[in-house]
C-alpha cells in the first residue's frame, strides 16, 4: 500500500469534502470516520455498540411507554444520579476520542493550509461543545443528586386526598427578636391530581382562635381553639407546640405538626405534605435562577421601622429584581400591612413558578441547588417527585385561583370558620368545573379559545390590597 492509500490518509483521495464527510460521520454515529478511513474493525465495532443502544432504548421505551412522571422519577433518583453523571462523562470521554482520531483522519499533508485551518476550527468548536455539554450533565446531575439526598429524606408516601394534593407552603422568617420560627407567611395550594389545576389560599399569620382538627393533640389543650389573648395567633402555634414530644411523639416537628393541625381546622382540607421556604435562602434561589421579573404598581420599602432611615426603595415599573430585592418585595410591611405583602407574596411565588424555566434550571442547576439545599425543608420523598414535577408542568398553563382569609372578608379577631370552609370549599368546586370546560372546549375545534377569565373578585375603596387576588386567575392581577 503506498504512503498515500495508507488508512490514516484516506481521506487524501477526497480532499477537503472527504475530511468534512469524516467529521460529520463521527458527529451523527460514532465509529463510521473511522470505518470510512479504512479502521473497518474498530469502526464496525464502535457503529454496532451505538445501534445496539439506540434500538434497545427504542425497544424498551415502546414496550413499557414511560409516563412523563416516571421520567422524572428515573432522573431525580439519588443512587440514579450519582450512576447516571460517571456514565455520561465516560461516554462523551469515549466519543471525544473517536472524534480526535477522525479529526487526525481527516487532516493530510497536501490539502493546503487554509483547507486545514478549516477543518481544525471546526473540530476544535465541535470539541469544545461536547466538552461544554458533558460539563453541564456532569454539574446537573450533581446538583440534582445534592438536592434530593439532602431536602428530600422523608420516606413515607401520602395518596392524594379526594382526588387532591394540598400543600402547606410557609415562609419563615426567624431572625434577631424572635423565638421560635413564627412564619411569616402562609399558603395552601391545593391541586387537582389529574388536572395539575391548582387553588391557592393564603392564611394570615395574625389569624386568631385557629381549631385544631378533630383529633388533634392540640384540641385536648385547646378544645375552643387557639384563644389565649392577642398572642395566640395562627403563626404562634409552631412555637407553642415546638417542644411538645409528649403531644406528638413520633414527629420529628413537633410545631409543625400542630401548625399543620391548625391549617387543618381552618381551612377543612386535610394537608398531604408541607414544605418550608426559609427566607434568606429565598434570595439565594432568586440570584441563582437570574432574577425574576415583576411588575411594580407603587414603591416598595427596602426597611422597616428600626432603619427607616436607610430610605430605600424598589421603585415602581416593570423591572427584574435580584435576589435581595425579591426578599424585600415579598417581606415589606412599611407603609403597608400584613395584607398587602400576602398579595406580594402569592405573585411573587408564581412569578418564580413561571419564569424558572427548564432551560434555567438546567444550566443554571449548581445555583439552584445550592440555594435550594439552604432554603427548603419538606416531608415530601425524592419518589413523589415525579408526580409533583408532572403536576407542575400541567399547571403552569392553568389559572390559578386564589382566596384570601384577609379583612374586610373575613376577620382575623372573630374569624367565622364555617364560612372560610365552605368559601374554600366553594371555590375548588369551582376550579375544577372549569377546568373540565375548559378541557371541553380544547376537545371542540369549532368552539373559539376561550379568552383569559376576568378576576372573580374586585376590591372595593375600603379594601385592603391583599384580596386583589382573591380571582379565578392569580396571573390576571400580578
Amino acid at each position: 500500500m503506498s504512503r498515500t492509500t495508507r488508512p490514516s490518509r484516506v481521506a487524501a483521495r477526497g480532499g477537503f469534502r472527504r475530511a468534512l464527510a469524516l467529521l460529520v460521520g463521527a458527529i451523527v454515529w460514532p465509529g463510521s470516520a473511522q470505518f470510512i478511513a479504512g479502521r473497518r474493525v474498530l469502526g464496525a465495532i464502535v457503529m454496532t455498540l451505538v445501534a445496539g443502544f439506540g434500538i434497545t432504548c427504542a425497544v424498551l421505551w415502546f414496550m413499557y411507554q414511560p409516563s412523563r412522571s416516571d421520567l422524572i422519577n428515573a432522573v431525580t433518583s439519588g443512587p440514579a444520579l450519582g450512576i447516571a453523571r460517571w456514565a455520561f462523562v465516560g461516554v462523551v470521554a469515549a466519543w471525544l476520542l473517536l472524534f480526535i482520531d477522525a479529526w487526525r483522519l481527516a487532516t493530510i499533508p497536501n490539502m493546503g493550509i487554509m483547507r486545514k485551518l478549516g477543518v481544525s476550527l471546526l473540530s476544535v468548536v465541535v470539541i469544545a461543545g461536547a466538552s461544554g455539554v458533558g460539563f453541564v450533565g456532569w454539574t446537573t446531575a450533581s446538583a440534582s443528586k445534592k438536592v434530593v439526598e439532602s431536602v428530600f429524606t422523608a420516606t413515607v408516601e401520602k395518596p392524594p386526598l379526594e382526588g387532591r394534593y394540598n400543600i402547606l407552603l410557609v415562609g419563615a422568617d426567624s431572625g434577631k427578636g424572635r423565638t421560635g420560627m413564627r412564619p411569616d407567611s402562609m399558603n395552601v395550594v391545593s391541586i387537582d391530581a389529574a388536572t395539575g389545576v391548582p387553588v391557592m389560599i393564603s392564611l394570615p399569620r395574625n389569624l386568631q382562635k385557629v381549631p385544631f382538627v378533630d383529633g388533634s393533640p392540640m384540641q385536648q389543650i385547646y378544645p375552643y381553639g387557639y384563644n389565649c389573648g392577642t398572642e395566640c395567633l395562627l403563626n404562634a402555634v409552631h412555637t407553642a407546640a415546638s417542644n411538645r414530644a409528649d403531644l406528638y411523639p413520633d414527629s420529628v416537628d413537633p410545631g409543625m405538626s400542630a401548625t399543620i393541625d391548625a391549617v387543618e381546622g381552618v381551612t377543612g382540607l386535610s394537608i398531604n405534605y408541607h414544605i418550608v421556604v426559609n427566607m434568606k435562602g429565598f434570595s439565594k434561589l432568586v440570584d441563582a435562577i437570574g432574577g425574576v421579573e415583576m411588575d411594580i404598581d407603587k414603591p416598595i420599602a427596602m426597611f422597616g421601622k428600626e432603619d427607616s432611615w436607610k430610605n430605600e426603595y424598589i421603585p415602581a415599573g416593570k423591572q427584574r429584581l435580584d435576589g435581595r430585592q425579591a426578599l424585600w418585595y415579598g417581606r415589606s410591611r412599611y407603609g403597608a400591612d400584613d395584607y398587602s405583602r400576602m398579595g406580594r407574596q402569592k405573585c411573587l411565588l408564581r412569578a418564580i413558578a413561571n419564569q424558572a424555566t427548564p432551560q434555567t434550571v438546567l444550566l443554571k442547576a449548581s445555583g439552584i441547588a445550592e440555594s435550594s439545599a439552604d432554603m427548603l425543608s419538606t416531608d415530601i420523598p425524592a419518589t413523589e417527585l415525579g408526580a409533583f414535577g408532572d403536576l407542575a408542568l400541567k399547571s403552569r398553563n392553568q389559572p390559578m385561583a386564589t382566596l384570601s382569609i384577609v379583612p374586610p372578608l373575613y376577620s382575623t379577631v372573630n374569624p367565622n370558620f364555617e364560612q372560610i370552609r365552605s368559601d374554600i370549599a366553594d371555590l375548588i368546586a369551582k376550579s375544577e368545573r372549569e377546568a373540565v370546560l375548559r378541557e371541553q372546549a380544547k376537545r371542540t375545534t369549532a368552539t373559539p379559545k376561550p379568552s383569559k377569565p376576568a378576576p372573580s373578585a374586585t376590591p372595593s375603596p375600603s379594601e385592603s390590597s391583599g384580596t386583589t387576588n382573591n380571582t379565578d386567575d392569580l396571573d390576571s392581577l400580578c
